[in-house]
């Protein structure tokens, strides 16, 4: 099931401003109960100067899989990383090939597990050059293989976006001053300058209104900023608008 704009909306606002790990692991806890789908998997791939964190992501695949997983380092054999790590296009676990004796005692040993029947990954790319990936799963096997497959890509892929932001900022992969804006934040703070209104600039853009109050207040975290006008003069300091 998709998420409705308005949930999605809260939650990448909770994503963007989650202050601690905790809470964005909790944050991750919750999505496939307001998704309809089996599982969420945020897992981090490291840079190619540092591989990996000790804390690797989230997952809300049961705790006994995860400490398997990472005990036996499978992230070394895993096809599904293999693949995020070389593409940056979605791709569907059926289009893997499991060929190696590690791969497929890997596989055997994930489906004790119940972790879903179909799988979709989307490659996350850092703006430090670091790797992700994030993972839905669902119980029916032709969720993501269908017509909704191009909105499940969509919806998730920003998702993973800027649960890997968070996760890169809670970490301090990358400096603050690195955190940029998206396309969409930076069109809406620059009409604000421009001393439009919300409704007005979601015309303009042919948005939703909570959709710009969205992208307006994303714009105000991740510059540090109070207010939009605050934001405005920190976007016109930094040359971002």
């Amino acid at each position: 099931m998709l998420i409705p704009p308005r949930i999605m909306q809260d939650l990448i606002a909770a994503i963007v401003e989650s202050k601690t790990l905790p809470e964005l692991k909790a944050i991750m806890a919750v999505l496939p109960l307001k998704s309809g789908l089996q599982h969420a998997v945020y897992h981090y791939l490291g840079t190619p100067a540092k591989p990996l964190l000790d804390i690797p992501g989230f997952a809300t695949y049961p705790d006994e899989w995860v400490t398997r997983y990472l005990e036996n380092g499978y992230v070394q054999v895993d096809p599904v990383v293999r693949r995020g790590l070389r593409s940056i296009l979605p791709f569907e676990w059926s289009e893997l090939t499991i060929d190696t004796p590690e791969q497929k005692k890997l596989f055997t040993e994930s489906q004790e597990f119940d972790l879903g029947k179909a799988a979709l990954s989307l490659p996350v790319r850092g703006l430090g050059g670091e790797n992700a990936l994030f993972t839905i799963t669902s119980e029916a096997p032709d969720t993501f293989s269908g017509p909704q497959r191009v909105n499940y890509v969509r919806d998730y892929q920003v998702l993973g976006v800027y649960v890997h932001e968070s996760f890169a900022r809670l970490n301090k992969l990358i400096p603050e001053q690195t955190m940029e804006l998206s396309r969409r934040e930076t069109q809406c703070l620059k009409l604000a300058s421009e001393g439009l209104l919300g409704k007005e600039i979601a015309h303009r853009l042919k948005l939703s209104e909570p959709a710009v109050r969205l992208y307006l207040r994303i714009a105000r975290h991740k510059l540090g900023a109070s207010s939009t006008s605050g934001a405005v003069a920190l976007g016109v300091r930094r040359g971002l608008i």
